[in-house]
């Protein structure tokens, strides 16, 4: 996928289509701006005064972009997700659900947590480095279906050294938080969810069968998965961003600054760097392989692959301060 924009709007406006372009024309103003549709992967909309043609939602799914709605928390409370491409995976589901709560997936999802906890490794190499090699000692106890609840062992020692590193009392809240940290870990989590999403979508997948998430009231489950790779992403850039900063909240040109820096973001998956948004469809593209060809090992951040991919050994990327 190439297109790599998001587009946020947080004034009243009204969207519209002109000429493979969006075309963004804000209320009670002559301002008016345009944004190529095929460089788009998600709209964010963030008033509650937006205006939107059937012909906008028609022309984003055709690209395979996403139109997300946030409320006042800038949580997502919709997603569109574009349908009209996953044709050719029609029978994924199938082998999805052939997969429930097998070894074949608990196999994944130890891959998974592995990746996970490597890319807290690396952010807490730059904050705390006795702890980064305090929790690299737990990644060999890590069995298939994690038994031993290794993930939630290191997020609890994770989380608080890296709100320590601010000097904040706080902890990880994922919904209702107010504080600036959580605010802007939680925006930037839903902006790669939602890409996340999309790319599932893209390929035919259903999005309520997950690997390791399973509740019944979820629809997308499998989002939960597969953004956990890409957690630390978040957590470093919101890192980078107010660690020397007086930012007080989730203002509109912190916002920007993580819109931006996600975009450019890049990862190394099997010794070749891509861009964030490249690097989650390759991800998800090796899930599909191994629903396809029966095989278990996926192509995940942090992680180094053998040649023949039989084996996997943790390769911790370094993380720039």
């Amino acid at each position: 996928m190439g297109n790599d924009y998001i587009v946020s709007i947080e004034r009243d406006s009204f969207l519209s289509i002109d000429t493979g372009r969006l075309k963004i024309k804000f209320a009670n103003s002559e301002q008016v701006h345009f944004v190529a549709v095929v460089d788009i992967a998600a709209v964010i909309l963030s008033s509650y005064q937006i205006t939107i043609t059937n012909g906008v939602l028609k022309a984003l799914s055709e690209v395979g972009a996403i139109v997300v709605c946030v409320d006042t928390s800038f949580m997502p409370t919709s997603i569109t997700l574009p349908i009209a491409k996953n044709l050719k995976g029609s029978g994924r589901p199938y082998l999805q659900a052939k997969n429930i709560d097998s070894d074949f997936n608990k196999t994944l999802w130890n891959q998974i947590i592995k990746s996970k906890i490597s890319g807290q490794i690396s952010v807490l190499r730059a904050i705390n480095i006795a702890q980064a090699n305090y929790l690299e000692k737990f990644l060999v106890q890590i069995q298939n279906g994690d038994k031993k609840n290794i993930e939630s062992f290191c997020a609890r020692i994770y989380w608080e050294h890296y709100f320590k590193y601010f000097h904040s009392n706080n902890v990880r809240e994922k919904t209702g938080a107010t504080d600036v940290i959580n605010s802007s870990l939680n925006y930037g989590y839903a902006i790669v969810r939602s890409i996340v999403a999309r790319n599932l979508a893209t390929t035919g997948l259903n999005l309520n069968l997950g690997i390791w998430h399973s509740r019944k009231d979820n629809p997308f489950n499998l989002v939960e998965d597969f953004i956990e790779p890409f957690r630390y992403i978040v957590d470093k850039i919101v890192l980078k961003l107010l660690k020397d900063s007086n930012y007080e909240n989730l203002n509109k040109e912190l916002k920007n600054k993580i819109i931006i820096e996600i975009v450019k973001q890049e990862i190394n998956l099997f010794d070749k760097q891509y861009r964030l948004f490249q690097g989650i469809d390759k991800v998800i593209y090796s899930y599909c392989k191994c629903l396809e060809n029966n095989t278990s090992t996926l192509i995940l951040p942090n992680i180094k692959l053998t040649k023949n991919l039989n084996d996997i050994e943790i390769n911790y990327i370094k993380y720039e301060t």
